[in-house]
């Protein structure tokens, strides 16, 4: 047994600051071991209450949650869905990148969030809401309208014979979406997926959504259904300052509450979380927002106090404290109060502020030095992009235009010059394009991403394509889509072939893999500029994010910057390029070196157990094999047992010493 100054040194600093960071509840997951129930628990009892209400009376209210930066409000939303999905569906919403597309950006995140499956439950929300309509709460009008659509959309439109727009197809798309094989596609049509004809035809309806009216209006009969539903609709904006500090940004969320609240739409609870700062700063620049009127409630996430602080370094030293012998003199040792006072002026602070501090404290034991900020990034980016790539499973789940702002903004971050989004001015698929010169070539590079399934669009697509071709806009256009390209008797794939079998202008097919990267990207940007990022200490801007992306080179493995040649080693243009797989040696080696890094001082006992939990199929003497070939290359000094490697502790060598030596 080992006191608990030892097991601090031999183990990972309980203190993570990955975790001091939160964002989508639907890709977070709480551990409910690591909160503190008294923290903001009175906000949290006042929005439930809201909820309730709603709950009763299916009247829609609207919440504006303020709080200062890393005072917690997407930590509080996780909380809040925790605590109340049972008895409420809950769509995240973040930031958009176009005030004339945000009723589609709203209606695409609302659906993906309501096929999000609650903790506990078997179905997806979306499932949940549609047993919970009155057509299905009969049990044997359900046995015999299940499988008959007719009977199933005649029905609905009964109960809803009137402010149901395009009904046929709204109601077609729901029945579509009872059935297993048709789940997918009923909710790609739904989120204003642009679906071929064959697919339409499969779901029974004419054309699919392609205007921020159709969006709007989608939403609306959302809103409409669920006021007959048990369940409320809890849209929660988070994150949104990014889109709220552009010209307009603010005053097009409000003006989407309004029209909520105007169209007496019921059973929505919206919540519009944003950085104190942000909204005083918009609405003393658009002092005359009438939209202001329409929200019903203010909750402000306060600082904590210092009997909080305590909690939050109780329970993450908890389970050490259990294993040591002595036992420690105290909740918190070998940390104080003291510690905390010092850094908490007023006695109050922020729950970030305490995570950081408890680290910072811990690696002074370890006798190892603060962390840099340049090492952490690694483990964050590791984190965020495991998590996309568990949740991001085809390329359309993104839209076009999202995947093309998204290029668009790591170009931009790696110093690409004259990054454009929207360069095919004039074009339907304006938002789908941009253009760069190229660093290497000082070419004019023209790209359009264009992943809608439906050939029509694909046609109007090349079309579009044709005429900055002809008119010479650019010095290579680059098509990129992954979706398929339907028969060689098509028109679009005739003029496919003409524009883009040879040279200049070129076709790639993207690889899942790089889209992870993009999406990574953005969600970290995008944090950065809600002030909720976290790496190490500190908490990067998006200049700062950018540096610290380009100098950690994560994106040297993305083949679409390969085969864009932004990369060296490009790929082959016009073929899908898997990522290259890398030796399981380097992988190990890797991820020994990161946790050393973000550590300083690890047991061998505890780092050997991780890897071998990270990896599939390596064994004990994978990660001892590593383990010596670091030390002898001077990046690691193990000391203590050397008879039995898993008694010894691992130091990282500072890089000044090593070069040294």
């Amino acid at each position: 047994m080992a006191d608990i100054i030892t097991l601090l040194k031999q183990n990972y600093n309980p203190f993570d600051l990955t975790t001091a960071r939160s964002g989508n509840f639907w890709l977070e997951q709480q551990s409910p071991n690591l909160t503190v129930e008294s923290i903001h628990q009175e906000q949290i009892n006042e929005i439930v209450r809201v909820i309730e209400e709603v709950q009763l009376n299916h009247i829609t209210r609207t919440i504006l949650l303020k709080g200062d930066l890393a005072s917690g409000k997407s930590y509080f939303l996780g909380r809040l869905k925790k605590q109340v999905n049972q008895n409420a569906l809950f769509a995240y919403i973040g930031s958009w990148s176009d005030n004339s597309y945000i009723w589609r950006h709203i209606l695409r995140q609302t659906v993906d969030s309501l096929m999000q499956t609650p903790e506990n439950e078997s179905q997806s929300q979306f499932l949940l809401w549609l047993n919970s309509l009155s057509a299905f709460q009969d049990k044997s009008l359900t046995k015999r309208i299940l499988g008959e659509k007719t009977v199933f959309v005649q029905n609905f439109k009964s109960s809803y014979p009137t402010g149901i727009y395009q009904s046929k197809n709204f109601f077609s798309a729901l029945y579509h979406a009872t059935q297993t094989e048709d789940y997918l596609l009923a909710c790609d049509w739904l989120r204003g997926e642009d679906l071929d004809t064959s697919d339409l035809k499969k779901l029974g309806i004419r054309k699919s959504l392609s205007s921020e009216e159709d969006a709007k209006n989608i939403l609306m009969n959302l809103g409409r259904v669920s006021a007959k539903a048990q369940y409320p609709i809890v849209l929660c904006f988070d994150q949104v300052d990014q889109a709220c500090l552009k010209e307009n940004g603010l005053p097009t969320l409000l003006g989407v509450n309004t029209t909520i609240h105007n169209e007496r739409l019921k059973n929505f609870v919206v919540i519009l979380s944003l950085i104190q700062d942000t909204w005083e700063n918009q609405t003393t620049k658009y002092p005359c927002l009438a939209d202001q009127d329409r929200i019903d409630r203010t909750v402000k996430l306060d600082k904590i106090t210092l009997d909080q602080a305590e909690e939050i370094w109780q329970k993450r030293l908890y389970p050490l404290h259990q294993q040591a012998n002595p036992k420690p003199d105290s909740n918190i040792s070998p940390l104080t109060r003291e510690e905390l006072k010092k850094r908490a002026p007023g006695g109050r602070t922020v729950p970030r502020t305490v995570i950081q501090l408890g680290h910072k404290l811990i690696q002074e034991l370890k006798g190892t030095g603060h962390i840099k900020t340049d090492d952490s990034f690694l483990l964050v980016w590791d984190k965020e992009f495991k998590k996309i790539q568990a949740k991001v499973e085809r390329i359309r789940q993104q839209s076009s235009s999202e995947l093309a702002q998204y290029l668009a903004d790591v170009l931009e971050m790696l110093g690409v010059p004259n990054v454009n989004y929207k360069y095919m001015e004039g074009s339907k698929y304006l938002n789908y394009s941009l253009s760069f010169i190229h660093p290497k070539t000082s070419k004019e590079i023209g790209i359009l991403w264009n992943e809608d399934p439906n050939m029509r669009s694909f046609y109007y697509s090349m079309s579009a394509c044709e005429k900055v071709v002809k008119a010479g806009d650019c010095d290579r256009l680059i098509f990129i889509r992954h979706e398929p390209f339907g028969s060689k008797k098509n028109k679009g794939y005739k003029l496919f072939q003409k524009i883009f079998s040879g040279n200049p202008h070129h076709h790639i097919c993207p690889h899942l893999d790089s889209v992870h990267y993009l999406v990574t990207y953005h969600r970290l940007l995008n944090e950065a500029t809600s002030g909720e990022l976290v790496v190490g200490y500190d908490s990067p801007k998006p200049n700062h994010l950018k540096e610290l992306v380009k100098q950690s080179g994560v994106f040297e493995n993305c083949q679409l910057l390969k085969n864009l040649e932004i990369i060296d080693k490009p790929g082959n243009n016009g073929k899908i390029d898997p990522p290259h797989p890398v030796d399981p040696d380097t992988k190990i080696r890797d991820f020994l070196m990161k946790q050393v890094k973000s550590q300083g001082l690890l047991g061998a006992e505890v780092l050997i157990n991780s890897t071998l939990a990270e990896f599939d199929a390596i064994a004990l003497k994978d990660v001892t094999k590593q383990l010596k070939a670091l030390e002898r290359e001077n990046y690691i000094q193990m000391i203590g047992n050397d008879k039995n490697i898993k008694d010894q502790s691992v130091f990282r060598v500072p890089e000044d010493q090593r070069q040294a030596s």
